[in-house]
């Protein structure tokens, strides 16, 4: 009989050891979304970046390899320890923290706060919304969002590649299965991994992540004091456009300084 496990095991499991396991895959897909961050953002090498929930590290580590200051955060400190491993065994100045994306301890600190492949939606709306006022208060101002979601308008699409199988890991196989609920707007995704030869046979306590469309998902980023700028329809280049058929919805927005304190500041200058 299957017994569940922690989600940090499972976290190490789907975050370090999936992503070695297709490593080439991995590797090609990171250069390709680390690309398109650099050219949609304007990236000019002096900035510093927030990866929020960044798993295993791999759009930390690839950005500190081509000379950025990065922080990668991650609630999961076994996936942090690895991330940590493969910084110093490349040698890449990357801080890795453990800590809750629903607490972030930073003030007016980034240039730059990545949120990439649905991280966002995986609590209630309160708390998601809390979710990226914290962000927007750990940008400077004129900083800059980027949040990669799924979009639910294409979900059935999605899950036409993602919804249910078998796939190797290690020595082991997942099996995922996964749904949509309409009325809540939410993808559910159960998970069992098997070893046999470890004797090993365990079940994901299960993910509900909270699907927002555009308009949603727009009045939520404004609604934290950032304004959107622009939106694609994947993390790639050439540029694509978000469209009818597009299954992520890629939005980058910007951290104003508010119309009051600016006025506040005018109004001392004169002073």
């Amino acid at each position: 009989m299957a017994e569940q496990a922690s989600r940090e095991w499972w976290e190490e499991l789907l975050q370090v050891y999936e992503f070695a396991h297709y490593r080439q895959y991995a590797d090609e897909l990171t250069r390709r979304e680390v690309d398109f961050l650099i050219d949609a953002l304007g990236l000019q090498g002096v900035e510093s970046i927030l990866d929020v929930a960044c798993g295993g590290g791999r759009h930390s580590l690839a950005l500190a390899a081509r000379g950025w200051t990065v922080t990668g955060l991650d609630a999961a400190a076994p996936v942090i320890d690895h991330a940590r491993a493969a910084a110093a065994e490349r040698g890449l100045n990357v801080e890795f923290v453990t800590g809750d994306m629903r607490d972030l301890p930073y003030r007016e600190r980034f240039d730059v706060v990545l949120l990439m492949n649905s991280s966002l939606g995986f609590f209630d709306d309160a708390t998601n919304q809390a979710v990226l006022n914290g962000i927007a208060r750990a940008l400077v101002y004129g900083g800059k969002l980027v949040v990669q979601c799924l979009n639910p308008y294409q979900i059935s699409r999605y899950l036409r590649d993602f919804r249910s199988g078998w796939y190797p890991i290690g020595s082991g196989f997942v099996l995922r299965e996964a749904r949509f609920d309409p009325r809540r707007a939410t993808l559910e995704i159960d998970y069992r991994y098997v070893d046999a030869s470890r004797g090993i046979d365990v079940t994901h306590p299960g993910d509900q992540i909270r699907l927002y469309g555009f308009p949603e998902l727009t009045a939520m980023l404004r609604a934290a004091g950032l304004r959107p700028l622009s939106v694609f329809g994947d993390a790639a280049l050439p540029p694509v456009p978000f469209a009818e058929e597009s299954v992520w919805q890629v939005v980058i927005a910007t951290r104003d300084r508010p119309v009051m304190r600016e006025a506040e500041d005018a109004d001392h200058a004169d002073r």
